[in-house]
């Protein structure tokens, strides 16, 4: 008993050494998967867009709008000669948060391509925290085994393993480690930095039940609806899409928080890039809906028919996260979405349009009584685009609005 005594002193001495050792080695491994996985995707992605350009035939107009139209991540494509000169444009307009991929053609011309980047940062740090997740409970365990050789429930390395399990359960009371009952230097200093790890998890589990489950993000402020004296204005068919998850309330209620922003973040990316794809402004993005605006603040050429298709590709977007959350089992989710249009003033100085508010104002009303997995278009709206859509008429309350089954392919 003696000699595994001494054994075990020296096995509970250098437990935690060994224990923080992998744990660095676990997050460091997980850092250099994460630097070669977005260096390695990004010149996978660069192939892969070069290989549509190769492969269809076409010419460089009809490839670049197939593209815009069934790739929802590409905002603009551009040709440039090998003097760096623009000889085609289509798509939108760049902005920052883009990623540039460019393409050598056979002929030496270059065409740059506007990819929405993707969260690395997101992707980095959720795996950072799976590895050192995954340290600890390894850590965990070769500390039991290691607390074997040990005797005495009053050992220290006993202690700290009462301690862990009961973190590891989300039980933060009764959990910190007296140094001074201690006159080991290692175990003391093991104490010390156990109690100082439970404070900060402490602290992020309060922080986290204080928030919110969804913190509303407001991309831009309401029109003045005050009219500066001396501007001349004229009138415009603004037309306003609200598009709604139906069940939001019960959705955040029910689902963990982290899962439920995750979703939000995911969907309002994608929607927001299939509508600016069709030249709509996203002018918020508020709790249970994403509101955008189409022929303002610039005039857009058939903007009743772009925002109809968006919002058809939208709620495509939707049932298919639905689709594969019902095969993975979890709680589905549903949308809506109504389109309005008004006639409103707009100054030709600041090309600024007032009284949209008035505008969102419809097309959340018609979003609002729709039924789920729609998209209902006001009458004036309808009277515009129906040459190039399929809808059925549909009476909701005292006013008949109609509800759009299908689009003509290739219209925008």
């Amino acid at each position: 008993m003696g000699f595994k005594s001494r054994l075990g002193n020296i096995y509970s001495g250098n437990a935690i050494v060994l224990a923080f050792i992998f744990i660095l080695i676990s997050v460091l491994i997980s850092l250099f998967n994460s630097y070669y996985f977005t260096t390695t995707v990004t010149e996978e992605r660069g192939q892969e867009l070069a290989q549509l350009f190769n492969t269809t035939g076409k010419s460089f107009a009809d490839t670049s709008k197939d593209i815009l139209n069934s790739r929802p991540d590409i905002v603009y494509i551009k040709l440039l000669n090998p003097e760096g000169v623009l000889l085609e444009s289509f798509g939108g307009e760049e902005t920052e948060s883009l990623e540039i991929v460019p393409i050598t053609t056979p002929e030496n011309n270059t065409i740059v391509l506007g990819v929405a980047g993707r969260d690395w940062k997101s992707l980095i740090l959720s795996s950072l925290m799976w590895s050192a997740l995954i340290g600890v409970a390894v850590s965990v365990v070769i500390i039991f085994i290691l607390s074997l050789f040990s005797s005495g429930r009053n050992d220290p390395m006993e202690k700290l393993i009462s301690a862990m399990k009961s973190v590891s359960r989300g039980d933060f009371s009764g959990s910190r480690l007296d140094p001074e009952s201690s006159d080991d230097v290692a175990t003391i200093r093991a104490y010390e930095t156990f109690n100082q790890m439970v404070d900060r998890m402490r602290r992020r589990a309060d922080v986290e039940e204080e928030l919110p489950p969804f913190q509303p993000q407001l991309i831009s402020s309401q029109d003045d609806e005050e009219e500066d004296e001396g501007l001349v204005s004229r009138p415009r068919n603004v037309t306003v899409v609200v598009a709604k998850i139906a069940d939001f309330q019960e959705l955040s209620n029910t689902l963990k928080p982290a899962e439920f922003n995750a979703f939000l973040a995911d969907y309002r990316k994608a929607a927001s890039a299939i509508i600016s794809n069709y030249g709509g402004v996203i002018e918020a993005l508020l709790k249970d809906e994403i509101v955008a605006f189409f022929n303002a603040p610039d005039e857009q050429v058939n903007a009743e028919l772009k925002a109809v298709s968006s919002a058809v590709e939208v709620l495509q977007l939707l049932a298919g996260i639905t689709r594969d959350r019902k095969v993975e089992g979890k709680t589905p989710i549903s949308g809506k979405i109504g389109i309005g249009m008004k006639s409103v003033p707009v100054y030709e100085d600041s090309s600024m349009p007032h009284g949209v508010k008035e505008v969102t104002d419809i097309a959340r009303r018609i979003c609002t009584v729709s039924p789920v997995w729609r998209v209902i278009v006001s009458a004036d709206v309808y009277a515009i685009v129906k040459d190039y859509v399929e809808a059925r008429e549909l009476k909701l309350g005292n006013d008949s609005y109609y509800s759009i089954v299908g689009v003509e392919e290739g219209v925008i």
